[in-house]
């Protein structure tokens, strides 16, 4: 597993312990392989490597709308059976045809419909979505916004998932509770938004 992702996740776990445990009891533990594996057969692709690792790492975290907003503004990291479902019924609902039916494109480039090579790792709850880009390409392993309303559109937000966890460790550790004034500007992450810790130890994005 690449050290990059394991030294930026291992960062978030230390914030997280320390300022925001009732979020980081929402954490869960490593997926199954085989879980994973099936997962990947039922999506009709192998995922990007960083999301294995991710996956074996942790298993996304509990569907929390409250406590488990681990992603910048608003995601909530998801496991391989949510990854799954969610790619299941974005699919059933888009007009983009199947792999293999001119519909691989490239990666990074915009989207309307729900693209079969979009794996989901984030979920806000209301539709929208985080996902890597596993279409070909040099951007292949990218982090997407994808919006129920307008797909995808622009660059990236992020290049990779390691890069993702490194932004969100960057965020979390110049991160301030509740209520404080900032004595030095926060890190801020790529899509524009701070890390707060509330009295009740949950992570909460300012953007």
């Amino acid at each position: 597993m690449p050290k990059t992702l394991t030294d930026a996740w291992a960062r978030v776990r230390t914030v997280l312990d320390a300022h925001a445990p009732s979020t980081a009891r929402t954490v869960r533990a490593s997926a199954a392989m085989g879980d994973i594996t099936e997962a990947q057969s039922v999506m009709g692709q192998p995922f990007p490597d960083a999301v294995t690792d991710q996956l074996l790492l942790f298993d996304g975290v509990e569907p929390n709308p409250v406590a488990g907003v681990l992603l910048p503004p608003l995601y909530i990291p998801v496991g391989v059976h949510r990854m799954q479902m969610l790619w299941q019924r974005k699919r059933a609902a888009s007009a983009t045809p199947a792999i293999g039916e001119d519909a691989v494109g490239i990666a990074g480039e915009p989207c309307r419909e729900f693209h079969p090579l979009l794996v989901p790792i984030g979920d806000d709850t209301t539709g929208d979505l985080l996902v890597v880009d596993n279409r070909p390409g040099e951007l292949r392993g990218s982090v997407l916004t994808w919006g129920k309303a307008d797909g995808f559109f622009g660059a990236p937000t992020w290049r990779s998932v390691p890069e993702m966890w490194a932004d969100v460790a960057s965020a979390l550790e110049t991160g301030s509770p509740q209520g404080a004034e900032y004595e030095d500007d926060p890190n801020m992450t790529r899509n524009g938004c701070a890390a707060v810790f509330t009295a009740d130890g949950i992570l909460e994005w300012e953007f």
